[in-house]
């Protein structure tokens, strides 16, 4: 039997050869032009996401794309000045930079891929060694540095892509604008931003010069944020990984002479390994990016293993913080994150029965971006069903939304037409259930019917 690698390897792999390559170019640059250390750090965390992000598209959106990094890189560049000189007023406006972009996610598919790739080049500000000090000449080759990071990482994905080795992540189905005032991309924006506040407050009171790790803590477990069960869990997770790879790689930065290229090799291989484990579990890429970042200042000659607990300190009150926040300032809860994205699947899959009914052949490719989206929530409430005693919990009840949806995924051409239609109007009544309900939960009897009917007809053809 032929092997072929794993969908985690091949990105890694793809992720990774857009890094080297754009790391490799711009110390090149580098080496010529004489700018800061900060931009070979930027055009790393550039590629190491855009490697992850960038997909097919058309000429024009690629372009989009790359105008919008190159002008949020250089805005970017500026509030690393601030910072470096000014570091309230810096701080604002990273955080300011960092929120913002989550404002988008409520536009839809595209606005939400802009605002990831506007707040890279404030990741980058973040996670940089305050003593790697901006070059006054740096502003000229920030947005050169930033078209080296896009062109690696769209040249990489295409080549992968056009060979067959990689397929694009399904987009997020599209929602109508929901009533009330605040819709949940506008809470988790207020949220990242008072989180960020408050680490950097208590960053500066009680950590002096290792503030960055408070802060760093607050952003991570904040990001992706799909409710404030998805962001307890992903905390507990990342601090646990943040500990162990901090804990690991300072040991190991203090023995290491400062500017050794030792650093730097590890450096590379600890991402290499943090981007083929990150979808296998929050924890592994914690672990590896406070790993980076403990290296990196250990390269800088600021990692010495005396650092360890203050460091470890802050990154648990960093989680602490965000995991504050989510839970009682502007709530997002979980179940209503489930419970909308349950209501993408079921929808997706009431438009593929009806195309099944009308005999044709419809597109699936709504059905599976919905489902994609609600396995995405699915770890949480394992979790929470593991917690609680074993009843109908809300991961049977995700379980049979699956289950739903595989089964419509898998009818054939000509499903037995009685059946089906049984099933096409039992599963509008559930849909109508959720409308009215709290919750998925007590849907589940009706979801499992759902998903046998939809069997049986595939079985009577």
């Amino acid at each position: 039997m032929r092997w072929r690698p794993s969908a985690e390897l091949v990105r890694a792999i793809v992720t990774m050869s857009a890094v080297l390559g754009s790391f490799g170019t711009t110390l090149a640059l580098h080496d010529i032009a004489g700018f800061s250390s900060t931009l070979i750090i930027l055009s790393v965390v550039l590629a190491l996401t855009l490697g992850r992000l960038e997909g097919h598209g058309s000429w024009r959106s690629r372009g989009a794309r790359l105008a919008t990094l190159v002008v949020v890189a250089i805005a970017a560049r500026y509030v690393a000045e601030v910072l470096f000189h000014h570091e309230a007023v810096g701080g604002g406006l990273l955080a300011v930079g960092l929120s913002a972009p989550i404002l988008l996610r409520r536009l839809g598919p595209v606005a939400s891929r802009l605002g990831t790739l506007m707040s890279l080049p404030f990741i980058a500000v973040l996670t940089t060694p305050a003593v790697a000090a901006p070059a006054a000449h740096d502003a000229w080759w920030t947005p050169v540095v930033a078209v080296v990071a896009y062109v690696w990482a769209a040249a990489a994905t295409t080549v992968a892509h056009s060979l067959g080795l990689l397929h694009d992540v399904p987009p997020a189905p599209a929602r109508r604008r929901a009533g009330r005032v605040l819709d949940a991309s506008t809470r988790m924006a207020i949220q990242m931003l008072v989180s960020l506040g408050v680490a950097l407050v208590i960053g500066h009171l009680a950590f002096d010069e290792h503030w960055p790790w408070v802060v760093i803590t607050a952003f991570v477990v904040n990001s992706g944020n799909r409710g404030r069960g998805d962001v307890l869990t992903k905390s507990v997770l990342r601090v646990l990984g943040a500990l162990v790879g901090t804990t690991a790689a300072t040991l190991i930065a203090g023995r290491v002479t400062p500017g050794s290229h030792a650093s730097v090799v590890a450096i590379f291989v600890v991402l290499a390994i943090g981007t083929w484990l990150r979808p296998r579990g929050y924890a592994y890429w914690a672990g590896c990016v406070t790993a980076v970042l403990a290296l990196l200042y250990g390269y800088y000659g600021t990692g010495e293993g005396s650092q360890l607990e203050v460091r470890l300190l802050a990154i648990v009150i960093g989680g602490a913080i965000a995991v504050a926040v989510s839970w009682f300032l502007l709530p997002v809860r979980t179940r209503d994150v489930a419970r909308r994205r349950t209501a993408d699947v079921l929808a997706a899959v009431q438009d593929v029965l009806k195309g099944r009914l009308e005999g044709g052949e419809p597109d699936l490719s709504a059905l599976h971006a919905a489902r994609h989206h609600l396995e995405l929530v699915r770890p949480t409430w394992r979790l929470h069903h593991r917690l609680r005693r074993p009843t109908t919990a809300p991961a049977h009840a995700l379980d049979a939304v699956l289950a739903v949806a595989d089964a419509a995924a898998d009818l054939g051409p000509t499903p037995h037409r009685a059946t089906l239609g049984q099933a096409a109007r039992d599963l509008g009544n559930v849909r109508r259930l959720l409308r009215d309900s709290d919750h998925v939960t007590g849907l589940t009897p009706d979801l499992v019917a759902v998903a046998t009917r939809l069997r049986e007809a595939s079985a009577q053809a």
